[in-house]
């Protein structure tokens, strides 16, 4: 999944089991064949989605689905976690009692002890979706304090392998296709897929940076531009971040990236730049550049000009109105919250600024703001001018 604190939605979620379970399991393992996904589909497909209004633009892909008794639930569309999971407060609405095993789940820099289920029965609409045999619960009060949008659970690969997904970012439109269908001429270019042991959707290709090709975790969960090895890039990084004014990967050219050190990953603000189109069963997917820059709300745009028109008024701390440089979004931390990093030019040093407001017809105002070293230590903490 993701991680905005800073720059991604925090997570990708994966579930790790002992030896021994694991073993007791193979035969439910042997679901991840994707052969039989091709094989086996479903006739009816899914109707189509509309994308909630922030997917992509700072915001992670919700769809709604239904339990059997037709409860509706938000849930985050995640390729990068391998099982469905469900919120813990399900458990006793689904009629579950003692659990079949435990699983631990990381998620938000902590680990959950969750219990597994049998899975019950999903629809999309009118349609009941193929999922894997087994799920697991979370606790999503935190997450969904950090997304500003409730969480009911996460679609995961063990039921989006079964299908071919279209994300049309700039529509705003979530699409089941029929894959032996494909007029594959116009979806852009194609890059392979395959799924890890462990049910993790990887793309074996180059990096964002360039280099080796390497196994790009394909992460819908992850709400930034993605993540990159710390070699071979050798670019200044802030506190594990990393900056792309401009890069070309895949022939095509890129602007404005943000991203984490440590691992290669596809983020969905990266995807989002595409239309992009997961063939699971044909182990494809198709990314076509719609834009070279992130795709942004106007929310986030208000909440930048009011700090451009602060600065403007010499009201930014650490940020005079002389001062030259570049600004960029760096956080999301809750709804109607917004972070940007100020770099000016000739100085190491990082300012950072925490735009809100408390509803979406009141004043933006000014947070929190504070000044970090190059490796993302704070140095200064800065003192918020009252509004006026």
């Amino acid at each position: 999944m993701c991680n905005n604190t800073p720059s991604r939605t925090y997570y990708f979620l994966t579930y790790r089991i002992s030896l021994a379970r694991l073993c007791s399991w193979l035969g439910i393992l042997s679901c991840l064949s994707w052969c039989s996904c091709a094989t086996r589909m479903r006739r009816q497909l899914p109707a189509d989605v509309k994308m909630n209004p922030e997917a992509g633009r700072g915001g992670l892909v919700f769809v709604r689905l239904h339990l059997a008794s037709g409860e509706e639930l938000p849930f985050i569309v995640d390729t990068g976690s391998p099982g469905t999971l469900f919120d813990k407060s399900l458990v006793p609405k689904l009629g579950w009692r003692l659990p079949l095993g435990n699983w631990t789940v990381p998620m938000g820099g902590e680990k959950q002890k969750s219990g597994v289920y049998w899975e019950p029965k999903l629809y999309l609409g009118a349609t009941r979706l193929r999922t894997g045999r087994l799920c697991a619960t979370a606790d999503f009060e935190r997450l969904s304090k950090q997304v500003g949008h409730p969480v009911m659970g996460i679609l995961a690969m063990d039921c989006l392998k079964h299908y071919c997904v279209q994300l049309d970012f700039q529509a705003g439109k979530m699409w089941f296709l029929d894959p032996k269908h494909l007029d594959t001429e116009r979806l852009g270019k194609p890059l392979p897929l395959r799924l890890s042991l462990y049910g993790h959707l990887f793309s074996d290709y180059v990096g964002l940076t360039g280099g080796k090709t390497n196994r790009l975790l394909v992460d819908t969960g992850w709400n930034g531009d993605g993540s990159v090895r710390r070699e071979p890039f050798n670019g200044p990084t802030s506190g594990g971040r990393v900056h792309l004014a401009e890069c070309v990967w895949n022939e095509q050219t890129y602007t404005d990236l943000n991203l984490q050190t440590g691992g290669e990953v596809l983020g969905l603000g990266f995807l989002a730049r595409h239309l992009v189109t997961f063939d699971f069963p044909g182990r494809v997917m198709y990314l076509k550049q719609t834009c070279s820059g992130p795709l942004l709300n106007e929310e986030f745009e208000a909440a930048m000009q009011f700090l451009k028109d602060l600065k403007k008024s010499g009201q930014v701390p650490g940020w005079s109105q002389n001062d030259n440089g570049t600004i960029r979004a760096e956080i999301q931390p809750d709804a109607e919250t917004y972070g940007f990093e100020a770099r000016k030019e000739g100085d190491p040093t990082v300012c950072h600024y925490i735009v809100t407001r408390t509803s979406n017809e009141g004043p933006w105002k000014l947070q929190k703001a504070w000044r970090t070293d190059q490796q993302g230590k704070i140095i200064e903490e800065f003192p918020v001018p009252c509004p006026p």
